[in-house]
């Protein structure tokens, strides 16, 4: 847990924030759980803004693994996610598989049609690199 205060242009700036170590469910499971609350205090304005944040990692074998990063951040009312699979399939070559997408919560319709309503951007990519010995 980490406590921080100070300035903050012509205000004050308290920030608090968990962050868990990573926490083992299995032995090829792990979470990483992670709050950030933001209080700034200003003479025209006050903003607290909350950031909830977990990643989790599974490893399939010492070559493969995935992992996924799932977060709320109050201050955009933005949610969103990261899902990521590494495979190395020779020793120095590696096979990506990354997903991302995030959607603004701002819209109720939002919670109801999540694959129509508030999509701010999504990305699929595979990247594939081989290593090349001369």
């Amino acid at each position: 847990m980490a406590l921080q205060t100070g300035g903050f242009y012509d205000g004050t700036l308290v920030s608090l924030g968990y962050s868990a170590a990573r926490i083992s469910l299995l032995k090829q499971l792990s979470l990483e759980p992670t709050i950030s609350i933001n209080r700034v205090e200003t003479p025209m304005a006050e903003l607290t803004t909350r950031l909830y944040r977990t990643r989790a990692d599974y490893g399939f074998s010492p070559l493969m693994f995935a992992s996924a990063l799932v977060q709320y951040s109050s201050a955009d009312r933005a949610y969103s996610t990261n899902l990521r699979f590494r495979w190395e399939y020779r020793p120095g070559s590696e096979l990506f598989v990354v997903y991302t997408d995030e959607r603004d919560m701002t819209d109720p319709r939002s919670l109801v049609l999540p694959a129509v309503r508030g999509l701010k951007n999504r990305a699929f990519v595979v990247k594939v690199n081989r290593l090349l010995r001369f």
